[in-house]
Protein backbone atom coordinates (compact mmCIF):
# COMPACT_ATOMS: atom_id res chain seq x y z
CA UNK A 1 0.00 0.00 0.00
CA UNK A 2 1.74 3.36 -1.33
CA UNK A 3 5.34 3.12 -0.58
CA UNK A 4 6.38 4.81 -3.96
CA UNK A 5 9.19 6.94 -2.46
CA UNK A 6 10.77 3.16 -2.09
CA UNK A 7 10.06 1.84 -5.76
CA UNK A 8 11.48 5.11 -6.93
CA UNK A 9 14.52 5.34 -5.65
CA UNK A 10 14.76 1.14 -6.28
CA UNK A 11 14.25 2.49 -10.08
CA UNK A 12 16.91 5.25 -9.80
CA UNK A 13 19.68 2.97 -8.31
CA UNK A 14 19.12 0.29 -11.05
CA UNK A 15 19.19 3.37 -13.77
CA UNK A 16 22.07 5.46 -12.23
CA UNK A 17 24.43 2.65 -10.95
CA UNK A 18 26.45 0.11 -13.76
CA UNK A 19 25.74 -2.85 -10.48
CA UNK A 20 25.18 -2.94 -7.28
CA UNK A 21 23.67 -3.79 -3.87
CA UNK A 22 20.05 -1.66 -2.96
CA UNK A 23 19.34 -2.69 0.60
CA UNK A 24 16.10 -2.15 2.47
CA UNK A 25 16.11 -1.57 6.27
CA UNK A 26 13.21 -1.82 9.17
CA UNK A 27 11.55 -3.32 12.63
CA UNK A 28 9.73 -6.47 12.21
CA UNK A 29 6.71 -6.20 10.47
CA UNK A 30 6.44 -2.70 8.82
CA UNK A 31 6.01 -4.21 5.27
CA UNK A 32 9.65 -4.92 4.02
CA UNK A 33 8.59 -8.76 2.31
CA UNK A 34 5.72 -7.00 0.58
CA UNK A 35 7.63 -4.38 -0.52
CA UNK A 36 10.14 -6.35 -1.84
CA UNK A 37 7.33 -8.55 -3.94
CA UNK A 38 5.71 -5.42 -4.97
CA UNK A 39 8.77 -4.73 -6.32
CA UNK A 40 9.58 -7.87 -8.03
CA UNK A 41 5.73 -7.98 -9.58
CA UNK A 42 6.45 -4.39 -10.90
CA UNK A 43 10.13 -4.99 -12.59
CA UNK A 44 8.87 -7.95 -14.19
CA UNK A 45 6.05 -5.87 -16.43
CA UNK A 46 8.21 -2.51 -16.41
CA UNK A 47 11.87 -3.29 -17.11
CA UNK A 48 13.48 -5.95 -19.65
CA UNK A 49 15.15 -7.70 -16.55
CA UNK A 50 15.82 -11.14 -15.31
CA UNK A 51 14.77 -11.37 -11.76
CA UNK A 52 15.75 -14.35 -9.42
CA UNK A 53 13.51 -14.20 -6.51
CA UNK A 54 14.77 -15.68 -2.99
CA UNK A 55 12.60 -15.87 -0.09
CA UNK A 56 14.78 -16.40 3.33
CA UNK A 57 11.47 -16.19 5.42
CA UNK A 58 9.27 -19.59 3.78
CA UNK A 59 12.43 -20.99 2.08
CA UNK A 60 16.23 -20.53 3.24
CA UNK A 61 18.10 -18.99 1.12
CA UNK A 62 21.68 -19.45 0.68
CA UNK A 63 24.94 -19.23 -2.07
CA UNK A 64 24.16 -23.15 -3.40
CA UNK A 65 19.99 -21.51 -4.00
CA UNK A 66 21.11 -18.60 -5.61
CA UNK A 67 23.90 -20.69 -7.81
CA UNK A 68 21.33 -22.90 -8.84
CA UNK A 69 18.66 -20.52 -9.59
CA UNK A 70 21.17 -18.76 -12.24
CA UNK A 71 22.15 -22.43 -13.47
CA UNK A 72 18.54 -23.17 -14.37
CA UNK A 73 17.51 -19.57 -15.80
CA UNK A 74 20.17 -19.23 -18.00
CA UNK A 75 20.93 -22.32 -19.20
CA UNK A 76 24.53 -22.50 -17.68
CA UNK A 77 27.05 -25.69 -18.49
CA UNK A 78 27.13 -26.98 -15.12
CA UNK A 79 24.91 -30.13 -14.55
CA UNK A 80 26.02 -30.13 -10.72
CA UNK A 81 27.25 -27.86 -8.29
CA UNK A 82 31.00 -28.28 -6.97
CA UNK A 83 31.30 -28.98 -3.49
CA UNK A 84 32.83 -25.06 -2.72
CA UNK A 85 29.68 -23.78 -4.01
CA UNK A 86 28.22 -23.75 -0.29
CA UNK A 87 31.85 -22.76 0.94
CA UNK A 88 32.39 -19.51 -0.78
CA UNK A 89 31.34 -16.79 -3.27
CA UNK A 90 34.07 -17.59 -5.58
CA UNK A 91 31.49 -19.92 -7.55
CA UNK A 92 28.56 -17.61 -7.28
CA UNK A 93 30.90 -14.89 -8.58
CA UNK A 94 32.17 -16.73 -11.75
CA UNK A 95 28.35 -17.63 -12.13
CA UNK A 96 27.30 -13.78 -12.14
CA UNK A 97 30.33 -13.23 -14.38
CA UNK A 98 28.85 -15.63 -17.11
CA UNK A 99 25.59 -14.47 -16.69
CA UNK A 100 26.70 -10.61 -17.22
CA UNK A 101 28.06 -11.63 -20.64
CA UNK A 102 24.70 -12.86 -22.13
CA UNK A 103 22.79 -9.61 -20.80
CA UNK A 104 22.12 -7.18 -24.16
CA UNK A 105 21.50 -3.81 -23.78
CA UNK A 106 19.16 -2.28 -21.41
CA UNK A 107 18.68 -5.66 -19.41
CA UNK A 108 19.26 -6.09 -15.77
CA UNK A 109 19.63 -9.18 -13.57
CA UNK A 110 18.47 -8.47 -10.25
CA UNK A 111 18.16 -11.11 -7.47
CA UNK A 112 15.98 -10.15 -4.78
CA UNK A 113 16.41 -11.55 -1.47
CA UNK A 114 14.09 -11.25 1.25
CA UNK A 115 14.97 -11.59 4.78
CA UNK A 116 18.77 -11.18 5.03
CA UNK A 117 18.87 -11.42 8.62
CA UNK A 118 16.91 -14.40 8.86
CA UNK A 119 19.85 -16.17 6.66
CA UNK A 120 21.46 -19.32 9.23
CA UNK A 121 25.06 -18.31 9.71
CA UNK A 122 25.85 -21.55 11.65
CA UNK A 123 29.51 -22.87 10.42
CA UNK A 124 29.89 -18.99 8.43
CA UNK A 125 33.34 -18.35 7.32
CA UNK A 126 34.60 -15.37 9.40
CA UNK A 127 35.41 -12.35 7.93
CA UNK A 128 33.35 -13.62 4.00
CA UNK A 129 29.99 -11.87 3.59
CA UNK A 130 26.76 -13.03 4.56
CA UNK A 131 25.90 -15.62 1.51
CA UNK A 132 29.02 -15.18 0.16
CA UNK A 133 27.77 -12.43 -1.94
CA UNK A 134 30.58 -11.17 -3.63
CA UNK A 135 32.50 -7.46 -3.07
CA UNK A 136 32.41 -7.02 -6.72
CA UNK A 137 29.65 -7.61 -9.33
CA UNK A 138 29.55 -7.52 -12.84
CA UNK A 139 28.19 -4.30 -15.25
CA UNK A 140 24.28 -4.96 -14.94
CA UNK A 141 23.58 -7.68 -11.76
CA UNK A 142 21.83 -5.97 -9.11
CA UNK A 143 20.79 -7.29 -5.73
CA UNK A 144 18.17 -6.10 -3.75
CA UNK A 145 17.67 -7.01 -0.37
CA UNK A 146 15.86 -6.78 2.92
CA UNK A 147 17.05 -6.83 6.14
CA UNK A 148 16.16 -5.71 10.52
CA UNK A 149 18.57 -3.34 11.95
CA UNK A 150 20.99 -5.77 12.97
CA UNK A 151 24.85 -6.03 12.54
CA UNK A 152 25.73 -8.56 9.67
CA UNK A 153 28.83 -9.80 7.60
CA UNK A 154 28.65 -7.33 4.30
CA UNK A 155 31.40 -5.48 3.09
CA UNK A 156 31.05 -4.69 -0.53
CA UNK A 157 33.28 -2.32 -3.37
CA UNK A 158 30.35 -1.52 -5.77
CA UNK A 159 27.67 0.73 -5.61
CA UNK A 160 25.37 0.57 -2.36
CA UNK A 161 22.47 1.93 -1.29
CA UNK A 162 20.84 1.96 2.09
CA UNK A 163 16.88 3.14 2.23
CA UNK A 164 15.47 2.83 6.12
CA UNK A 165 12.01 2.75 5.99
CA UNK A 166 12.38 4.26 9.90
CA UNK A 167 13.20 7.47 8.62
CA UNK A 168 9.87 8.13 6.22
CA UNK A 169 7.41 8.87 9.61
CA UNK A 170 5.58 10.58 7.29
CA UNK A 171 4.91 8.91 4.26
CA UNK A 172 4.42 5.68 6.64
CA UNK A 173 1.89 7.61 7.75
CA UNK A 174 0.31 8.30 4.74
CA UNK A 175 0.58 5.10 3.60
CA UNK A 176 -1.05 3.29 6.90
CA UNK A 177 -4.19 5.69 6.34
CA UNK A 178 -4.57 4.63 2.84
CA UNK A 179 -4.96 1.24 3.78
CA UNK A 180 -7.35 2.03 6.60
CA UNK A 181 -9.15 4.40 4.35
CA UNK A 182 -9.70 0.99 1.94
CA UNK A 183 -10.26 -1.18 5.04
CA UNK A 184 -13.55 0.85 6.55
CA UNK A 185 -15.61 -0.22 2.88
CA UNK A 186 -15.52 -3.85 4.65
CA UNK A 187 -18.85 -4.67 6.12
CA UNK A 188 -17.44 -6.21 9.32
CA UNK A 189 -15.07 -2.71 9.59
CA UNK A 190 -18.12 -0.45 8.75
CA UNK A 191 -20.24 -2.25 11.31
CA UNK A 192 -17.81 -1.64 14.29
CA UNK A 193 -17.02 1.29 13.76
CA UNK A 194 -21.03 2.22 13.42
CA UNK A 195 -21.66 0.23 16.22
CA UNK A 196 -19.39 2.45 18.33
CA UNK A 197 -20.74 5.73 16.64
CA UNK A 198 -17.33 6.70 16.11
CA UNK A 199 -16.86 9.19 12.65
CA UNK A 200 -14.80 7.06 10.08
CA UNK A 201 -11.98 9.86 10.35
CA UNK A 202 -11.39 9.43 14.14
CA UNK A 203 -11.28 5.89 13.59
CA UNK A 204 -8.37 5.50 11.35
CA UNK A 205 -6.30 8.80 13.20
CA UNK A 206 -6.55 6.75 16.09
CA UNK A 207 -5.94 3.10 14.65
CA UNK A 208 -2.99 5.02 12.85
CA UNK A 209 -1.47 6.43 15.70
CA UNK A 210 -1.46 2.60 17.72
CA UNK A 211 -0.34 0.81 14.65
CA UNK A 212 3.06 2.75 15.49
CA UNK A 213 3.00 2.47 11.27
CA UNK A 214 3.08 -1.13 11.59
CA UNK A 215 1.33 -3.46 8.84
CA UNK A 216 1.65 -6.26 10.60
CA UNK A 217 -0.48 -5.00 13.29
CA UNK A 218 -3.03 -3.35 10.85
CA UNK A 219 -3.08 -6.95 9.98
CA UNK A 220 -3.79 -8.48 12.84
CA UNK A 221 -6.19 -6.00 14.45
CA UNK A 222 -8.09 -5.79 11.11
CA UNK A 223 -8.66 -9.72 11.41
CA UNK A 224 -9.75 -9.56 14.63
CA UNK A 225 -12.28 -6.72 14.30
CA UNK A 226 -13.58 -8.79 11.23
CA UNK A 227 -13.95 -11.80 13.03
CA UNK A 228 -15.71 -10.54 16.56
CA UNK A 229 -13.13 -10.63 18.47
CA UNK A 230 -13.17 -6.72 19.87
CA UNK A 231 -17.36 -7.10 20.00
CA UNK A 232 -16.67 -6.08 23.83
CA UNK A 233 -13.67 -3.21 23.39
CA UNK A 234 -13.88 0.38 22.15
CA UNK A 235 -11.37 1.91 19.74
CA UNK A 236 -9.31 3.62 22.93
CA UNK A 237 -8.93 -0.30 24.47
CA UNK A 238 -7.28 -1.65 21.63
CA UNK A 239 -3.76 -2.78 21.87
CA UNK A 240 -1.07 -0.51 20.50
CA UNK A 241 1.81 -1.70 18.72
CA UNK A 242 2.54 -4.75 17.55
CA UNK A 243 4.42 -6.42 20.69
CA UNK A 244 1.01 -4.58 22.69
CA UNK A 245 -1.04 -6.72 20.26
CA UNK A 246 1.09 -9.30 20.81
CA UNK A 247 0.71 -9.02 24.78
CA UNK A 248 -3.10 -8.42 24.37
CA UNK A 249 -3.52 -11.97 22.68
CA UNK A 250 -1.76 -14.06 25.04
CA UNK A 251 -3.72 -13.03 27.39
CA UNK A 252 -6.82 -13.31 26.06
CA UNK A 253 -5.94 -17.13 24.62
CA UNK A 254 -5.55 -17.51 28.47
CA UNK A 255 -1.73 -18.44 28.36
CA UNK A 256 -1.08 -16.92 31.99
CA UNK A 257 -3.58 -18.27 34.10
CA UNK A 258 -3.56 -20.53 36.90
CA UNK A 259 -2.87 -23.00 36.32
CA UNK A 260 -0.98 -22.29 33.30
CA UNK A 261 -1.77 -24.20 30.03
CA UNK A 262 1.26 -26.14 29.91
CA UNK A 263 0.41 -28.23 27.10
CA UNK A 264 -0.72 -25.46 24.97
CA UNK A 265 2.50 -23.06 25.59
CA UNK A 266 4.58 -26.10 24.89
CA UNK A 267 3.02 -26.95 21.59
CA UNK A 268 2.99 -22.84 20.48
CA UNK A 269 6.71 -22.91 21.66
CA UNK A 270 7.97 -26.33 19.75
CA UNK A 271 6.37 -24.42 16.60
CA UNK A 272 8.23 -21.26 17.18
CA UNK A 273 11.49 -23.22 17.33
CA UNK A 274 11.44 -25.53 14.97
CA UNK A 275 11.99 -22.49 11.95
CA UNK A 276 11.09 -24.71 9.11
CA UNK A 277 7.27 -25.66 7.95
CA UNK A 278 6.71 -29.05 9.99
CA UNK A 279 3.87 -31.65 9.89
CA UNK A 280 1.13 -32.07 12.52
CA UNK A 281 2.12 -35.70 12.97
CA UNK A 282 5.64 -34.43 13.62
CA UNK A 283 5.10 -31.83 16.22
CA UNK A 284 3.02 -34.73 18.22
CA UNK A 285 6.37 -36.40 18.21
CA UNK A 286 7.92 -33.78 19.44
CA UNK A 287 5.47 -32.54 22.30
CA UNK A 288 4.37 -36.17 23.10
CA UNK A 289 0.91 -35.01 22.72
CA UNK A 290 -1.91 -36.55 20.84
CA UNK A 291 -3.48 -35.49 17.33
CA UNK A 292 -6.39 -33.89 18.65
CA UNK A 293 -4.47 -31.73 21.02
CA UNK A 294 -2.08 -30.30 18.61
CA UNK A 295 -5.14 -29.80 16.00
CA UNK A 296 -6.94 -27.41 18.68
CA UNK A 297 -3.75 -25.71 19.16
CA UNK A 298 -2.97 -25.11 15.61
CA UNK A 299 -6.78 -24.19 15.02
CA UNK A 300 -6.39 -21.70 17.89
CA UNK A 301 -3.45 -20.34 16.86
CA UNK A 302 -3.82 -20.33 13.25
CA UNK A 303 -3.68 -16.38 12.41
CA UNK A 304 -0.16 -16.80 13.24
CA UNK A 305 0.63 -19.62 11.37
CA UNK A 306 1.47 -19.88 7.53
CA UNK A 307 0.56 -23.30 5.67
CA UNK A 308 1.58 -24.95 3.08
CA UNK A 309 1.19 -28.29 1.04
CA UNK A 310 4.63 -30.17 0.52
CA UNK A 311 4.61 -33.71 -0.68
CA UNK A 312 1.10 -33.90 -0.13
CA UNK A 313 1.37 -32.92 3.71
CA UNK A 314 -0.23 -29.80 5.65
CA UNK A 315 2.61 -28.13 7.24
CA UNK A 316 2.76 -25.02 9.68
CA UNK A 317 5.56 -22.49 10.67
CA UNK A 318 5.28 -19.51 12.53
CA UNK A 319 4.13 -16.57 10.10
CA UNK A 320 6.09 -14.20 11.18
CA UNK A 321 9.94 -13.28 13.07
CA UNK A 322 8.17 -11.19 15.58
CA UNK A 323 5.81 -13.65 16.86
CA UNK A 324 8.86 -15.84 17.92
CA UNK A 325 11.05 -12.88 19.07
CA UNK A 326 7.90 -11.96 21.15
CA UNK A 327 7.83 -15.34 22.66
CA UNK A 328 11.52 -15.37 23.28
CA UNK A 329 11.32 -12.19 25.22
CA UNK A 330 11.96 -12.55 28.82
CA UNK A 331 9.36 -11.77 30.58
CA UNK A 332 6.86 -14.04 28.19
CA UNK A 333 9.40 -17.12 29.09
CA UNK A 334 9.77 -16.66 32.82
CA UNK A 335 5.68 -16.09 32.58
CA UNK A 336 4.95 -19.40 30.27
CA UNK A 337 7.26 -21.58 32.52
CA UNK A 338 9.21 -22.89 29.96
CA UNK A 339 13.19 -22.68 28.60
CA UNK A 340 14.08 -21.67 25.00
CA UNK A 341 17.15 -24.60 25.60
CA UNK A 342 14.17 -26.57 27.21
CA UNK A 343 12.28 -26.88 23.92
CA UNK A 344 14.98 -27.21 21.60
CA UNK A 345 16.03 -30.40 23.59
CA UNK A 346 12.57 -31.99 23.39
CA UNK A 347 13.06 -31.40 20.23
CA UNK A 348 16.28 -32.78 19.33
CA UNK A 349 15.79 -35.72 21.58
CA UNK A 350 13.19 -36.80 19.67
CA UNK A 351 14.89 -36.14 16.51
CA UNK A 352 17.75 -38.28 17.88
CA UNK A 353 15.54 -41.03 19.02
CA UNK A 354 14.13 -41.30 15.91
CA UNK A 355 17.66 -41.71 13.80
CA UNK A 356 19.28 -43.84 16.23
CA UNK A 357 16.79 -45.75 18.33
CA UNK A 358 17.61 -46.71 21.41
CA UNK A 359 20.95 -47.44 19.86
Amino acid sequence: MGREYVFTAIDEFLVSQPNGYFVIEGDLGVGKSAILAEFVRRTSRSWPTSTSVLKASIEPVNSWSICTQLIDRYNLPYPTLPPEASQDGNFLAKLLDEVSTQLNDGERLVIAIDALDEVDLLGHTPGANILYLPSLLPRGVYFVMTRRQVSLPFTVHVPQHLLDLMQYRAESRADVELYLKRAVDQPEIRAWIENRNLALETFITTLTDKSEYNFMYLRYVRQDIERGLYHDLNIENLPAGLEGYYEDHWRRMDMMTKPLPRTKIKIVYILAEVREPVSRKLICDFSDEDALTVQEVLDEWDQFLHEQQIDSQTRYSVYHTSFRDFLHRKDIVQAAGVTIPGINAMIADDLWEELFGNE
